[in-house]
């Protein structure tokens, strides 16, 4: 329904992820999406609309914390495995090596870190990426009810 709502409204949605919250009842979807104050808060007020919605939060850029996750196959040669494998964990990054010629990565990280660490895999022959949307909390004392 909110993609449904975004698209008949023609707003555009840069990152949407939904998972389960605290109460499990509830799911919890996160959004970025961009636009002036006039479009954000009409966006607020057509999803605050929708029958099955509980809250809507805009978090404020001072209090935001966001994460996505990317999982990336790539084929390093023999020869690339010690910058390879620097590089990860020079992310934090995980890696689970699948054969003698193919790895996945999985890193969580801001967005900005995600696309530095994506173009750093470039010579390391990506073959595979699967991007998350983002996840995001208020850094206050305060929380959704």
């Amino acid at each position: 329904r909110i993609t449904n709502l975004f698209s008949q409204r023609g707003f555009n949605i840069d990152t949407v992820a939904s998972g389960i919250s605290e109460n499990p009842l509830y799911q919890r979807i996160t959004i970025t999406t961009h636009g002036d104050a006039k479009i954000i808060n009409q966006i607020k007020l057509q999803v605050a609309k929708l029958e099955d919605v509980k809250a809507v939060v805009e978090i404020p850029a001072d209090q935001l914390f966001y994460r996505e996750v990317v999982l990336i196959k790539v084929a390093p040669k023999s020869y690339q495995m010690r910058a390879f494998q620097k590089i990860v964990q020079d992310f934090g990054g995980k890696c689970v090596i699948v054969d003698d010629s193919f790895s996945v990565v999985e890193i969580t990280d801001t967005p900005a870190s995600i696309d530095y660490f994506v173009e750093e895999m470039q010579e390391f022959s990506v073959k595979e990426i699967c991007r998350t949307g983002g996840a995001a909390m208020q850094l206050t004392k305060e929380f959704v009810d």
